[in-house]
């Protein structure tokens, strides 16, 4: 342990170097396997089952009691134009435009050219002869549909229409009796959505497995909402604790924006009648990302051009945003193809512009780059997400959840690990403060009743150095006289009204006067030599507690640093004083061994963390706009204080 704390400072930081991006080639891989492994096990495209070609899906034989339930994603017969009725099939079957899968077709323009209008989507399942109940999940299917099956009208949502259309949406289980053979048909009327028609594929199979499917996707949907809502509700509490630390208030709001971003199946599972859900998923989406540039600025102080134009194209976006959803039902394709791109290109960009503003907080310094580090592993899992969802587009989850989700929910909880780490430093700083500052006010009260004594020692020094012409004459009178007696009494008397020896003092500050006393004190009983040249008027720009902390901690370091040599000269040296409309205090001292670092800082010599009095310092020195820097070189351990009154 002491040859690892022995090292170079230099070697460390080039294995942290090396090390961050191996760490983040690992994240993105690991990222990219995670992706892959769910595209196909927990994919309703590569799910396995029959497949189905030109309208039909054979499920006769164990399929079902096999597997439970298979997805009907291929083989649809696809209608465009009125919506159809099973008695549009009686007499001659209508020919199909063409067959497509489920989510193949993003809206109707393919018939007409138009994003909108309807459609009516076929297909014919071959059962087992044995009759029984079967159950069928449907997802949302865009924005209003009759559902038959053998003829039979089981399922309306909304009105078909185009007179007196009406949009709702829902996620829905139907069940029904079959036997050996049950058609599907799906009237669809689209007139206000960005998607028209069979988007997400549905489910078909018995019904345990069914219900079991849509029980088991809600619940993980569920405990990911409420782990949000806690995380966010934390961040909230802490908010209203701290008022003047907005961060956990930024924070609560990035896990609000995630919650609309991702709570829209278990909204419409709960409310299935609830509009408007699809235009908070996008502006939640866009705000949750305009809120992380407004982080990663306020979290590192980073006023850059690239955090600047994220947070002005963010706010943009989101304007265009809701102007869209406003003008969404006369939309043409033009403006909805355009609305597609400028969200594709706000992703894309905005994954290039975090990652090269964690890059860029990394540059501020060794204080700051854990924290970088962190939101650069979150943007590295974030990155990948994003690009595994354009290599891998055929994507539908059945329980879990879009590769972006997931890449956001990472993301989001790595920015509040990073701000749980930031509040936990804020919170020991400044307890560490206050118990500096119970401590110190104990002491200058004490320090200065101990100058006020002092004082008066001096006042009794210069009365009997005033009165001692006339102590010589009577002393002159008893020698003449030859009166050995008298002489002796007269010099026991004297003797006990001698004042207190008094050396001086080291500056007009009663407060800094005493402290530096007292440590000049402990370093003379110590045997370290003790010289200071302070300069620190009675009224000074600053708190008298605060410079008490600050003169205290150091000499405090010093004394103690010198009483751990064994060998060698011991000695600590002061000068503090008024520089160029700053004030200024630099305290060095010797020292025996290697000093322990991390980053910028030294590691106390009482234990793993950084020393309470170095950081007390810091945050004195922060506290008055100055800097407080720390160095070490061959037996020499300074420190510099800048202030700005």
């Amino acid at each position: 342990m002491q040859k690892l704390e022995a090292q170079p400072a230099k070697a460390r930081r080039g294995r942290e170097k090396l090390g961050l991006p191996l760490l983040l080639l690992a994240l993105c891989l690991l990222t990219a396997v995670f992706c892959g492994l769910l595209y196909r096990y927990d994919n309703k495209y590569t799910a396995p089952g029959p497949g189905a070609a030109y309208g039909n899906m054979d499920l006769r034989g164990d399929v079902l009691e096999t597997r439970g339930l298979v997805w009907l994603v291929d083989g649809w017969a696809f209608y465009g134009g009125e919506p159809l009725t099973p008695g549009d099939f009686q007499n001659g079957a209508p020919v199909p435009d063409r067959y497509v899968f489920a989510g193949q077709l993003g809206g109707f323009e393919s018939v007409d050219g138009a994003p909108h209008g309807s459609a009516s989507y076929r297909l014919t399942l071959a059962l087992p002869e044995e009759a029984r109940t079967y159950a069928l999940y449907l997802p949302e299917v865009f924005s209003a549909y009759r559902l038959y099956v053998d003829g039979v009208e089981l399922l309306a949502l909304g009105r078909t229409g185009p007179e007196g259309y009406r949009a709702e949406t829902a996620e829905k289980v139907v069940y029904f009796q079959g036997a050996g053979q049950a058609e599907l048909l799906l009237a669809v009327s689209d007139y206000s959505n960005t998607y028209s028609g069979l988007v997400y594929p549905p489910a078909f199979g018995l019904p345990d497995a069914v219900d079991g499917m849509a029980a088991l996707r809600l619940n993980l949907r569920t405990g990911l909402l409420t782990l949000t809502t806690l995380v966010g509700v934390i961040a909230l509490l802490l908010f209203a604790a701290d008022r003047k630390n907005p961060l956990p208030g930024l924070y609560a709001l990035v896990c609000l924006s995630f919650l609309g971003y991702t709570c829209h199946p278990v909204v419409k599972t709960l409310f299935p009648g609830l509009p408007g859900l699809h235009f908070v998923e996008n502006l939640s989406f866009c705000a949750m990302i305009l809120l992380v540039f407004l982080l990663q600025r306020k979290l590192f102080d980073l006023d850059h051009p690239v955090n600047l134009f994220g947070v002005c194209f963010g706010a943009l976006v989101c304007l265009a945003c809701v102007i869209y959803h406003l003008l969404l039902p006369g939309a043409g394709l033009g403006l909805i193809l355009a609305y597609s791109k400028l969200m594709g290109l706000y992703k894309w960009l905005a994954a290039v512009l975090l990652t090269a503003g964690a890059c860029l907080s990394l540059r501020q310094g060794d204080e700051a780059a854990p924290r970088a580090r962190v939101l650069l592993c979150g943007m590295a899992i974030f990155d990948a997400a994003l690009v595994m969802d354009r290599l891998l587009p055929l994507y539908e989850p059945i329980c879990s959840g879009w590769f972006l989700e997931l890449g956001s929910l990472c993301l989001v909880l790595l920015i509040g690990g990073v701000l749980l780490g930031e509040i936990y430093s804020r919170t020991v700083t400044s307890l560490a403060l206050e118990e500096n500052v119970r401590l110190t006010r104990q002491n200058v009260a004490m320090q200065k009743e101990q100058h006020r004594a002092m004082m008066e020692a001096l006042s009794c020094e210069r009365a009997f150095r005033h009165d001692l012409r006339q102590h010589l004459s009577v002393l002159r009178e008893f020698v003449g006289a030859e009166d050995t007696d008298a002489l002796r009494r007269y010099f026991d008397q004297l003797e006990g009204e001698l004042p207190p020896r008094y050396e001086g003092v080291f500056c007009e500050n009663t407060a800094v006067d005493a402290v530096i006393r007292h440590y000049a004190a402990r370093a003379k009983s110590a045997g370290v030599a003790f010289t200071a040249a302070v300069q620190a008027a009675e009224e000074l720009p600053f708190g008298d507690v605060d410079l008490c902390v600050m003169f205290g901690n150091l000499l405090e370091n010093a004394v103690e640093a010198c009483g751990r040599q064994s060998s060698g000269e011991r000695y600590i040296r002061l000068w503090a004083g008024p520089s160029l409309g700053t004030y200024s205090i630099t305290v060095e001292n010797s020292f025996e061994g290697d000093p322990r670092r991390e980053g910028s800082g030294f590691l106390s010599s009482k234990g793993p963390r950084m020393g309470v009095g170095v950081s007390s310092v810091r945050a004195t020195a922060k506290k008055y706009g100055g800097r407080a820097v720390f160095e070490a070189e061959a037996g020499l351990f300074r420190a510099s204080v800048i202030l700005h009154g």
